[in-house]
C-alpha cells in the first residue's frame, strides 16, 4: 500500500473523530472570524 494512501487513511480517520467531538463548529467560527478580519468586516 503506498504511503500516500496511508496517509489519506488517517487524515479521514482523524477529521471523523474531530467533527464527532464537535470541533468541527469551533474551527469554522474561528475561520470565519479571520476571514472577517482579513477584509476588514470584524
Amino acid at each position: 500500500m503506498p504511503a500516500w494512501v496511508v496517509v489519506l487513511i488517517i487524515a479521514v480517520v482523524l477529521m471523523a473523530c474531530g467533527i464527532a467531538q464537535g470541533d468541527m463548529v469551533d474551527v469554522w467560527r474561528k475561520a470565519s472570524l479571520i476571514c472577517y478580519e482579513c477584509i476588514g468586516i470584524g
